[in-house]
């Protein structure tokens, strides 16, 4: 009879200590539950931020893309034109309007060289044969009214002579902001488009 209580006493303190070892058990289990969580939002946090502030820095620079294209496009096939430079602006003016109005920064207008940048070498300074123009919150528009480099006299542009013909380049800049400011407070984005000047008009030619 004694033994057999032994016995019995023996298995319910091996089944206390059993039970007492599962809590602890799972009680660690949490512990690195929550330390593992702990470590691994900050981390998806920053991927998932990450992924919508520079698809909106890609989104903004494929839009100064467009305008670059579409403001060289409009000058060379105004070539000759007093206008030439003015419907550019206008025409980067438009595809720039799906960006923050305090994106846009300056464009110019200018004749390339043969590796398709300005003659002053870079975009650096707006010297020879270039306009730049600043853009205006004010009216969501290049201001044109206030041009800035050496200009482009649309009389010097040769668009007659097939044997050296000019390119138009058009360059924008965008000051693209951070959301987050995570990854810093803006980043500038910038690109340029050059384009053969279309043939004049025969009355426009001399």
């Amino acid at each position: 009879m004694q033994s057999y209580v032994r016995g019995r006493r023996r298995e319910c303190g091996e089944r206390v200590r059993g039970e007492r070892a599962h809590r602890a058990r799972a009680r660690g289990e949490r512990g690195a539950a929550l330390v593992e969580t702990a470590i691994l939002i900050p981390v998806v946090l920053l991927i998932t931020f990450g992924l919508i502030e520079f698809s909106s820095a890609y989104q903004s620079s494929s839009v100064a893309t467009s305008a670059a294209r579409s403001a060289a496009r409009t000058a060379s096939a105004e070539a000759l034109l007093p206008t030439y430079a003015t419907d550019a602006a206008a025409a980067a003016a438009t595809a720039l309007q799906t960006v923050g109005n305090q994106e846009p920064q300056v464009m110019w207008i200018y004749r390339a060289n043969a590796s398709g940048y300005p003659e002053s070498g870079g975009f650096n300074a707006c010297t020879t044969n270039c306009i730049s123009y600043n853009w205006s919150t004010a009216t969501h528009k290049f201001d044109t009214a206030n041009p800035g480099g050496n200009g482009w006299p649309y009389t010097t542009q040769n668009a007659c002579n097939t044997n050296s013909w000019d390119s138009v380049g058009v360059y924008i800049k965008l000051k693209h902001k951070f959301l987050t400011q995570l990854f810093g407070a803006s980043i500038n984005l910038q690109d340029h488009a050059v384009f053969r000047l279309e043939p004049a008009p025969t009355q426009l030619c001399p």
